[in-house]
């Protein structure tokens, strides 16, 4: 679509708080400075197989003679046909808050607290780097990674310590049909003091040897208030418990849990809504 055509009631990528994503090889060309320089106006080829938009690069990201083009397309997105995923960040790492987030260049969230989640926001599918800065700042990252995102998927982007560095997981939420009369819920964990845990459902076994970055499966539950227990799985203790886990039929829920054991804070759990349960595409 043509930038003169008249889009005012359509939503399109000028909407959008996440930038346009780049090729594979155009990550590989960035430099390493310029980290909130936003990305802007390089040809894209996304998964619909044609030009669907371009953006600036600063003039250092290319040699002199491949300069891309620098003329500016509106994507519109049109339901059904335009591919586009969701994305939303969570901070889980204890040891970084709160922190700024940088998407090619683009400022996405500010002051993410630990434990907070951004909204979902859309995104083409194609290459991103993420640079996380601690708030306020704009030197020195804490961690810059790249990210690939495929079409028609619901993400949530964790950042997460792992011991060793901070680093981001990426986990895909349930896109299948849910069933109104029950819910959905799957345990994921993002601490990695967290000794290998149990989790107990209602007093009821439910999943065993829970560790460090893994996302169960989904269990199929009957709507209502719920107990959560969870216990070390070599000794029965019970290291967290939360009695009113509330979940709603035709719901898809995940309990993400997060914190630091070895500290006075321990562990936390954190139970949001799925997109899934109200997003469309």
């Amino acid at each position: 679509m043509d930038e003169d055509t008249n889009m005012t009631e359509m939503e399109t990528s000028a909407d959008m708080i996440m930038p346009l994503p780049l090729t594979e090889e155009q990550i590989d060309n960035l430099t390493e400075e310029n980290y909130t320089t936003e990305v802007s106006d390089v040809d894209f080829v996304g998964e619909q197989g044609n030009n669907m938009g371009r953006a600036i690069f600063p003039g250092n990201f290319f040699p002199e003679n491949n300069r891309p083009n620098t003329n500016i397309t509106i994507i519109p997105i049109i339901p059904g046909v335009t591919k586009f995923s969701y994305i939303r960040f969570l901070n889980a790492n204890p040891s970084q808050t709160p922190v700024d987030i940088y998407i090619n260049g683009r400022k996405v969230a500010s002051y993410l607290n630990y434990r907070a989640f951004t909204e979902y926001m859309k995104a083409f599918p194609g290459y991103y780097r993420i640079v996380v800065f601690k708030a306020g700042t704009r030197r020195n990252p804490i961690s810059v990674s790249q990210i690939n995102i495929i079409a028609n998927r619901i993400y949530t982007a964790a950042f997460i310590d792992t011991g060793i560095n901070s680093e981001w997981q990426m986990i895909t939420d349930n896109t299948r049909i849910l069933n109104q009369n029950r819910a959905f819920v799957r345990f994921i964990q993002l601490s990695y003091t967290a000794p290998l845990m149990d989790v107990y459902i209602d007093n009821r076994l439910v999943l065993s040897d829970l560790d460090f970055q893994e996302v169960s499966r989904y269990l199929s539950l009957a709507p209502g208030s719920r107990n959560i227990k969870l216990k070390v799985a070599t000794t029965n203790r019970t290291i967290l418990e939360d009695p009113n886990m509330f979940l709603r039929a035709g719901n898809s829920y995940s309990v993400y849990i997060v914190g630091d054991s070895n500290n006075r804070m321990g562990l936390q759990v954190l139970i949001p809504l799925e997109g899934t349960s109200y997003l469309s595409f």
